[in-house]
């Protein structure tokens, strides 16, 4: 309970937004209009920490709050660009503006562009959860504050917080005045943006109505290898915010928004050919074959060059999304204690049209240009996007007892999600030949054309559909006990249910011609593969899979006797090649757990607090909703996450209040944390049995004068899957080839050192009637991986010993380009503001010196070997600049 604030407990008082808060390093700007020279306190910040209004120095758990200032001088306009203020956080986007999210904590996050994949940092605005991280992409509008919790956060938070979780509070209508806001923006790449609002008080100090929008535009920054740009915004939105204060009866508060988007998104710049196709393949092509000078990718579109000038060997990318939802909040004081009940409703729409990262005609998914001119009578809109609709309901009840030393609060919770994905993979006229040379290493012969018996694959589909059905109940309690004046102790419990139902089907009778043709063509194809040196079945097997790819390849259901792959499942000699095929599956999951905290925070005195906690956190498992999951009988299911953290933490403010630092020292011990692996042919989930993250964060401010303030955060994060983290005995029950590669590697995008250094100066000029204000902040971090795996997957068949296990593990290939190098980034903002008519115009700058990195690396589809594959990275933004012209109230 805190003791530097004394808040009083009413249902008005107590804000609805989520959060569980201790301030770090976030540097709170002064007040322009009284700027001055000379001694400044840091101003208090309160939040809603444990769901109650508190000073963000009293609470014990650790959390970066950037407030609207903050969000400003350091330019974030989304939260892709929150790491820059955030040591702690780390935020990506792979092969999908709106699927490929992935938002880490501490080094921690899931991996994934697979919609049965939930996120491990849970994304709540303004109370309502948001289940998919992608569906709040759109700009930051009137923020009051961000928090972002770090550590697991499910006994407040509920589901899928096990890394933490990220608030965001937008700003409350105002009951009293009118006003509005607008800003206006320009830069490089073409880029047109604006923000406006406007705030009507209709009845005063009783009913208000908020409305603000924005719209941004901007180029693409990688430029394609047909001549188009890539990796661009185009994206609105709207909100409309009312607040009704009915007094004794309660407060109101109901929020809509619609938002859309056309990004280009998302072409990946190619770190490395397949060498062995470059020295003993491509320059043997022959013309006639119908690759020509496309068979090898230009020396500039590939490598450090490739990188440093953003150019893309394709050039088709497209994300189109929409989605609108409602959140509702009502608080009233009761003669039990303060009640809030918390609603939302929202529906998201969301699409991914590509090619195939190559510049050959080989395959397109969903509703392309390619595929259109190939089927102009096909309804590919119809069989293309990922719906998905979520509500859920809260309500707790808080209030004070045995004189006003226990604050308890218990609650109720139930969540519902349903998910419906649909798309179409789509072979081109290059497909059978490009990929004979890819991935066979054939340049004169065409194998795949063989197999089928000449049938051409060209405009063969696949057009799966998956669907997901989820429900979450949970009963909560959170108790603070002043056990006296300097010593309390919090104890949280949550009950948690999860029920899920998953589902994958062929959604239409796709096109297999060549599919269907090679399997008929067995009889000649055997006995060749059999006989001919330098051949093998299993070349033959990859040739099949090739033309049967369980991407466009048809569904086998063994419950269907009339099914085409019935005679040849049920024959010894080709069983296995139907063990490739996508089957349908309808299937269940159920879990429930029980997760809590046990905290103690002592007060040292009015300015200085240390605290110690125990959590235990849940991430529901669920279904691996790609097609390729249920091949050959595997279970699309993957198991709950859990995680065990230890935290001790120091919080202190000092020199008259001048300078704050906050310190934490973690310790997170995960199980059977959740994996999702592109082997190049097919999605693969999987749990590994241990992994940890462990390490300190220090984050200060120091308030020089009115003036000038600096902010300091540094994290220390060592998160990896142990050495011991799979069994390396083949003869155990739990053995996994998957799991090994990552045994002693640290987790993806996980840097051991990030360093956030930023420094805010304001200064009135021309006799106080404008005022002068600079912002500047570096952002280092130390190497980091970039890929799932470290290594190619060790070749572990036929091992007998952990001996050989061990050592094909220590021979694996590493993956070319894994790490990213260490790097520092630099943003620079300067600006003059009209104090009176609060108008100010800025110069900015982000990533001013242009350091080139990347997201994630991963193998180019069909293009090499196991150990010689081609690779490709998604890139980070370039040097951006601009012009900011900005009104306020």
């Amino acid at each position: 309970m805190s003791k530097s604030c004394s808040f009083p407990k009413t249902a008005l008082s107590r804000s609805v937004m989520l959060a569980s808060v201790v301030v770090s390093g976030t540097l709170i700007a002064p007040n322009l209009a009284s700027a001055q020279s000379g001694p400044a306190a840091l101003e208090e910040v309160v939040v809603t920490a444990t769901k109650r209004s508190t000073s963000v120095q009293d609470v014990p758990i650790a959390i970066t709050v950037m407030t609207s200032e903050t969000l400003e001088n350091a330019g974030v306009n989304d939260i892709l660009a929150l790491e820059r203020v955030a040591p702690s956080f780390n935020i990506n986007t792979s092969d999908s503006a709106t699927g490929g999210v992935v938002l880490r904590v501490r080094g921690v996050g899931t991996t994934g562009n697979n919609i049965g994949f939930e996120s491990s940092v849970g994304v709540f605005v303004d109370g309502f959860y948001r289940p998919r991280p992608g569906g709040v992409l759109g700009d930051l509008v009137d923020i009051e504050r961000i928090e972002l919790l770090r550590g697991p956060q499910g006994t407040l938070f509920g589901r899928n917080t096990s890394a933490g979780a990220l608030v965001i509070h937008t700003k409350r209508p105002d009951l009293e005045r009118f006003g509005y806001f607008g800003n206006l923006t320009t830069g490089n790449y073409d880029l047109g943006a604006g923000q406006v609002g406007v705030n009507m008080p209709l009845i005063e100090d009783t009913l208000a109505l908020k409305v603000t929008g924005s719209i941004r535009k901007r180029d693409g920054f990688i430029d394609g290898g047909f001549g188009g740009d890539n990796i661009s915004r185009d994206r609105s939105s709207v909100r409309a915010d009312m607040l009704w204060n009915a007094e004794e009866a309660g407060e109101l508060r109901v929020t809509a928004g619609y938002g859309e988007g056309d990004d280009k998104c998302c072409l990946a710049v190619w770190r490395n050919d397949s060498q062995f196709l470059l020295d003993n393949v491509l320059p043997y092509v022959d013309p006639e074959l119908g690759l020509g000078e496309n068979a090898g990718v230009p020396p500039d579109l590939v490598g450090r060059d490739a990188l440093d000038d953003s150019k893309a060997v394709d050039d088709f990318y497209r994300n189109p999304s929409r989605g609108w939802g409602i959140t509702v909040e009502y608080n009233v004081e009761t003669p039990l204690g303060d009640l809030t009940y918390l609603g939302g409703y929202n529906e998201g729409f969301a699409d991914s049209e590509r090619a195939d990262y190559t510049q050959n005609a080989i395959y397109s998914v969903g509703d392309t240009p390619a595929g259109r001119a190939l089927n102009p009578e096909r309804d590919y809109k119809s069989m293309n996007g990922t719906e998905t609709e979520a509500y859920s309901h809260e309500i707790r009840l808080n209030g004070l007892a045995f004189n006003d030393r226990l604050d308890w609060m218990v609650g109720a919770y139930y969540g519902y999600e349903e998910l419906d994905q649909k798309y179409t993979l789509q072979f081109e006229e290059e497909m059978q030949i490009g990929w004979s040379i890819g991935a066979f290493g054939q340049p004169t012969w065409n194998e795949l054309n063989f197999v089928s018996g000449g049938v051409d694959a060209v405009s063969d589909f696949g057009s799966p559909h998956a669907s997901q059905e989820s429900e979450t109940w949970s009963i909560f309690t959170h108790n603070v006990f002043s056990v006296t004046d300097k010593l309390d102790v919090t104890l949280g419990l949550r009950y948690v249910k999860e029920e899920k139902d998953g589902s994958m089907q062929e959604q239409v009778d796709g096109q297999h011609n060549a599919c269907f043709a090679s399997f008929e063509n067995l009889e000649n194809s055997i006995p060749f593969y059999s006989v001919t040196p330098g051949l093998s079945l299993g070349r033959l097997g990859a040739a099949i899979t090739t033309n049967c790819w369980v991407f466009t390849a048809p569904f086998y259901d063994p419950d269907d006797p009339d099914d085409f792959f019935v005679p040849y499942a049920t024959n010894p000699a080709t069983a296995w090649l139907v063990d490739f095929m996508p089957r349908p599956f309808d299937e269940k999951f159920e879990d429930e757990e029980l997760t809590y905290t046990v905290n103690g925070t002592y007060h040292l005195n009015d300015n200085t607090n240390v605290y110690a906690s125990f959590t235990h956190g849940f991430k529901s498992g669920g279904f691996n909703l790609d097609v390729s999951s249920g091949a050959g009988g595997d279970d699309p299911r993957f198991d709950s996450e859990t995680v065990d953290a230890f935290e001790v933490g120091l919080k202190t403010d000092f020199w008259e209040n001048r300078a704050r630092v906050n310190m934490a020292i973690f310790y997170q011990d995960f199980e059977d944390f959740q994996v999702l692996e592109y082997d190049g042919t097919r999605f693969q989930t999987f749990n590994v049995p241990k992994t940890k993250s462990q390490g300190v964060e220090v984050e200060s401010t120091v308030q020089f004068t009115e003036s000038f303030g600096m902010n300091l955060g540094i994290t220390y994060t060592d998160a990896e899957h142990p050495s011991d983290c799979s069994t390396f005995n083949p003869n155990a029950s739990d053995f996994s080839s998957q799991i090994l590669p990552l045994c002693g590697a640290p987790l993806t995008n996980s840097s051991e050192w990030v360093g956030v250094l930023s420094a805010n100066y304001y200064q009135p000029v021309f006799d106080g009637n404008w005022a002068f204000f600079a912002y500047g902040s570096a952002r280092y971090e130390s190497e980091r991986r970039t890929s799932t795996l470290p290594t190619e997957r060790p070749n572990v068949a036929g091992l007998t010993t952990e001996a050989e296990v061990r050592a094909a593990v220590d021979a694996a290939v590493p993956l070319p380009g894994d790490i990213q190098d260490s790097n520092t980034k630099v943003d620079l903002r300067f600006g003059l503001t009209m104090l009176e008519h609060k108008v100010s115009i800025e110069v900015w700058g982000n990533n001013v010196f242009d350091e080139r990195t990347k997201f994630n690396t991963f193998n180019i589809p069909l293009r090499g070997f196991t150990g010689d594959r081609a690779r490709g990275q998604f890139v980070q933004e370039p040097r951006t600049y601009g012009l900011t012209l900005r009104k306020d109230f």
